[in-house]
């Protein structure tokens, strides 16, 4: 999956644990361990939707993951593990073309309409042709659609098969049992959807066996494919068949999963409520009857926790007043220099991680003349990423010299060091140089400076709009820019911004993206054609060589097979993206949580969305979160 939207709680946090707060709190003795309580979490905006496919937002995510689960589930360096499903076997894979064209026989022809849209009449487009990706009105295009996959399937053209065993007698809080209905209607709910491109970027089609297993098929074979391939959570069927968007509790459909809680009520932009499911599914069966579970014997069947509440309080400074006050009892997304004060207060705990979530600003890439790769180099050299660090987060964030994470490492870098050296040049700070970069491209294009911007980024996040500030800062001191800021509410800005035509406008975007341990997600999101308009490729980036750099990173038996050159294709990659400069990640931060001293045993999340859920209750870590009596 690409990723999510953070609105404004993903970016703070320091740099490995050491110098500022601490890592995540040793595991602690679970003799002590104590049941009950309700935890009070602040969050920065609003439950916009509880329906997955319908909703790109961090928080909204974060509220779902205490309801709905999934067929796998992760540790803290990104393991999978199965959960609803009892275990997966990876069947065959398949060395199919990786451009789509042993699709072909399989394709149906349709007429690109106004602007060369393309009326698939309401079904999933799956695998388009190659030489017909950018129609015009009139050219006839070639494309796969999901009903016309099962007939490849069936002869056998296809990346990976995967066939998934559900674990039989789980059941949703209405007392349902999960079976494989409930995952292939979970997937279709995916079609059409505002995701669908996340999922149908890479699987082919899936189909129900019998009443336990599923088998899900991808396009190409995909090192990514068992982390990528399952739908992020299962729904009851009868929430799987809604109208888009209106699983949610303003439409009247409360959400119902086999989560460890349950959905209570809510007040729309103030709070959300949960309590413990008193049939959670583990707590039915026993955590020792998962195969892979290797824990202590008191390690307990559920979270201990009884009541969750999610209160909404946007601004930074008013969630921190909260937590003093003892109004709420853990919260994150906290200005740097907050996180400080509470760091050296005795009632109060900072934990912090690397996260995979990071910021990035694109420069309108197809506007003259930000088409000019030395334009984009110049800004890369403009933006001051160690004063970033230093001032804006008082050292919780780690400078992007790459687009990689450490957790993203493993599988996206032969060399992590190698790879900073050679490229650590596009983004070291050198106003003086940028200067003579920009002033060569305005003398060739016969602009007279200073060349007005546009700096756009979300109004709720303090040190993010701060940090906007000061880039659009460093531009103006070279005399070659006249540069404004421009803020917006974090909805009408990630409307905005997810415009197909929003590249066009002439604007430099500012937002924060989370990524996975996929190191695809640091790279695909932000420059895959295909992710224009969707999450988030914001500037419009479309080149058949990012393209087809991207997909052979991932995609292909090669790669899928053999690491070690999976690694060798994303160093390529990131060397080669850094020069075209078509994005600058300004710093990684971490996953922090702050919260108060009676909180015990909190274990830190290294992604926004899941850090709740996976603090109350991680069997695949051996974590669980208590209050101290």
């Amino acid at each position: 999956m690409a990723g999510c939207f953070g609105g404004d709680e993903e970016e703070n946090g320091e740099e490995n644990g050491d110098e500022n707060g601490t890592a995540t709190e040793d595991p602690g003795e679970l003799e002590d361990l104590q049941e009950g309580g309700h935890l009070r979490a602040g969050v920065g905006s609003n439950v916009d939707s509880f329906d997955p496919p319908y909703s790109n937002d961090t928080t909204s995510t974060l509220s779902q993951s205490l309801i709905f689960e999934s067929l796998a589930t992760t540790d803290n360096e990104g393991n999978l593990y199965p959960w609803l499903a009892e275990d997966w076997e990876v069947v065959d894979a398949q060395d199919v073309a990786v451009d789509g064209t042993d699709y072909e026989p399989y394709m149906r022809t349709i007429t690109a309409g106004e602007e060369g849209v393309v009326d698939t009449d309401g079904q999933q487009e799956v695998v388009r042709h190659p030489q017909d990706l950018a129609p015009e009105e009139g050219d006839e295009v070639r494309t796969l659609l999901f009903e016309d996959a099962a007939d490849a399937v069936e002869d056998g053209t296809y990346g990976v098969h995967i066939r998934y065993h559900l674990r039989e007698g789980v059941e949703f809080h209405n007392g349902e049992e999960v079976t494989a209905e409930n995952v292939v209607a979970s997937y279709d709910r995916i079609q059409l959807s505002d995701v669908d491109a996340q999922y149908f970027d890479s699987t082919l089609y899936y189909e129900e066996i019998d009443e336990y297993t599923v088998d899900i098929y991808a396009q190409v074979p995909d090192a990514e494919a068992e982390r990528e391939l399952p739908p992020l959570y299962v729904y009851t069927v009868e929430q799987a068949e809604l109208p888009n968007g209106e699983l949610d509790p303003r439409q009247g459909n409360d959400p119902i999963g086999t989560g460890p809680y349950e959905f209570v009520e809510m007040e729309d932009e103030q709070y959300v409520d949960y309590e413990k499911s008193d049939s959670y599914w583990v707590e039915e069966m026993g955590v020792d009857s998962i195969d892979w579970f290797d824990g202590p014997e008191a390690y307990p069947d559920g979270p201990v926790i009884d009541e969750v509440s999610l209160e909404i309080i946007p601004d930074d400074a008013t969630r921190s007043g909260a937590l003093q006050d003892d109004e709420i009892d853990v919260t994150t997304g906290l200005a740097s220099a907050t996180l400080n004060d509470f760091d050296a207060d005795d009632e109060f705990t900072v934990t912090a991680v690397e996260t995979g979530g990071y910021t990035y600003l694109q420069p309108p890439v197809n506007v003259e003349p930000w088409d000019d790769q030395r334009l984009r180099q110049a800004f890369n050299k403009l933006v001051p990423r160690d004063l970033i660090v230093e001032n804006i987060f008082d050292g919780w964030a780690r400078p992007a010299f790459t687009m990689i994470p450490e957790l993203a490492q493993g599988a996206g870098t032969a060399d992590a060091a190698a790879l900073e050296d050679d490229v650590r040049h596009y983004n070291e700070y050198d106003p003086e140089e940028a200067s003579e970069m920009v002033q060569e491209v305005f003398d060739d294009y016969g602009i007279e400076a200073p060349l007005e911007v546009q700096l756009e980024t979300n109004v709720d996040n303090d040190d993010r709009v701060a940090m906007v500030e000061l880039i659009a800062e460093s531009m103006q001191e070279t005399g070659l820019f006249e540069t404004t800021v421009e803020t917006y509410e974090w909805t009408t800005y990630l409307g905005r911004v997810l415009d197909p035509e929003y590249g066009e406008r002439g604007h430099i975007a500012g937002v924060g993206l989370s990524g996975t341990f996929n190191p695809h997600s640091f790279c695909d999101a932000l420059h895959h054609s295909s992710n224009v308009g969707q999450c988030c490729n914001l500037a419009g980036i479309s080149e058949d060589w990012i393209d087809e750099a991207l997909d052979n990173a991932r995609y292909g038996a090669e790669v899928a097979e053999d690491v070690d050159l999976r690694r060798e294709r994303y160093d390529e990659l990131f060397r080669d993206l850094e020069e075209y400069a078509g994005s600058a990640v300004t710093h990684f931060g971490v996953q922090e949580s702050v919260l108060t001293a009676d909180l015990s045993n909190w274990a830190q999340w290294p992604f926004h969305e899941d850090y709740l859920s996976y603090a109350l209750y991680a069997p695949a870590d051996e974590r669980v979160a208590w209050f101290e009596a």
